[in-house]
């Protein structure tokens, strides 16, 4: 095998799933629950506890073997290299051709379902030997499984990561990601931090930003936005990072507000009124970043809605890594998860950290 001294080899039946006469945990149908209609029969999966606030112990990165680069697993190479954390590479594959029951028997499937997971594994196996001689204690694991969400929810409900890590594309023409259904479904559904990365590669220093929104309806008390901050606080500090924060905050009076109404541009207030929501967005960061230990002057306001300034910020900036919050009712998510033409993921050249309200 091509694995280092620390990395073994998981194999469980269990990774043959779906219709292969394996029995659903209640760890696996809580995953399932929501994106096979039953969301109704179970009680949604609670974010895990910290959401990065603690220590990062067990990394999931999901692999894709039809890809030539896998920057999802460089990434974690170098998250779990940093922070100790074991390292799973997951690759969740079906071949359609082996689904049908027709004119095989189901031993017959069986076998030729274990047979296309064991290929699988032993491609993992080569791409856990490139990272021999890095000090990560390292698994792997294939399953059949699919779509491919339901099947990294099912690993995410089994192996219970502190994060997990993904890759997506980025046309460099166009200036658009590339964001699959998968991915689409994993930040509305993941109950554990998500980092979605792009092909770019991390330099010596990488740069992350919070992005947070102080005094939002939706978290009164702040709890989305410390729970960004920490969680962009412990991917940096052990990769060497340099941590910063935005604040994208849009200035309206009652004269916006009307032509918003009307169906009119939104036009800022100018002179003392603009300058006093300024000064109260500026007092607002200053007050959330102190409270969980950030340097004065680490944020950075920039005027505009999100999807309009956040872009263009982090393409300024050089930002590799932009964490944001993933819960209803919260702009951010809002304008990534709706159904506006123009949706914030879309267009910013970061990965992507999304994470959801620590628990209590």
């Amino acid at each position: 095998m091509l694995l280092t001294a620390a990395a073994k080899c998981i194999f469980r039946q269990s990774t043959v799933r779906n219709d292969i006469d394996c029995t659903l945990t209640r760890e696996c149908a809580e995953a399932f629950a929501g994106w096979h209609g039953l969301s109704s029969a179970l009680p949604p999966q609670e974010p895990s506890r910290g959401q990065m606030g603690e220590q990062i112990k067990a990394v999931l990165a999901v692999v894709d073997p039809a890809a030539a680069l896998q920057p999802a697993m460089e990434k974690a190479a170098i998250i779990a290299a940093a922070t100790g954390a074991r390292l799973r590479l997951f690759c969740c594959d079906h071949d359609p051709r082996l689904t049908a029951r027709l004119m095989l028997s189901p031993d017959a499937l069986s076998a030729a379902r274990v047979g296309y997971l064991r290929r699988r594994r032993e491609w993992l196996e080569s791409l856990a030997g490139s990272l021999e001689g890095r000090g990560i204690s390292l698994e792997i694991e294939a399953a059949w499984d699919s779509p491919l969400h339901a099947g990294v929810l099912t690993e995410i409900s089994l192996m219970k990561p502190d994060l997990v890590i993904k890759d997506t594309g980025w046309h460099a023409p166009l200036r658009r990601a590339l964001f699959s259904h998968t991915d689409w479904r994993l930040l509305q559904a993941c109950p554990v931090p998500l980092l979605l990365t792009k092909p770019r590669p991390w330099p010596d220093s990488p740069r992350v930003a919070a992005a947070i929104d102080p005094g939002h309806p939706g978290d009164p008390t702040g709890l989305l936005d410390r729970t960004v901050l920490a969680a962009a606080r412990r991917l940096a500090q052990p990769i060497g990072a340099i941590l910063s924060a935005v604040h994208a905050y849009m200035p309206v009076d009652a004269a916006s507000l009307s032509a918003a109404a009307a169906g009119m541009p939104m036009i800022p207030p100018v002179g003392r009124m603009g300058s006093e929501m300024r000064d109260a967005a500026s007092e607002a960061v200053t007050a959330l970043l102190a409270d969980q230990g950030y340097l004065p002057g680490s944020a950075e306001l920039v005027e505009g809605t999100a999807v309009e300034v956040l872009p263009g910020w982090c393409e300024d900036r050089a930002i590799d890594v932009l964490v944001v919050g993933a819960a209803s009712r919260s702009r951010l998510v809002e304008a990534v998860l709706g159904s506006t033409a123009d949706r914030l993921l879309d267009r910013i050249p970061s990965d992507l950290l999304a994470v959801r309200p620590m628990r209590s």
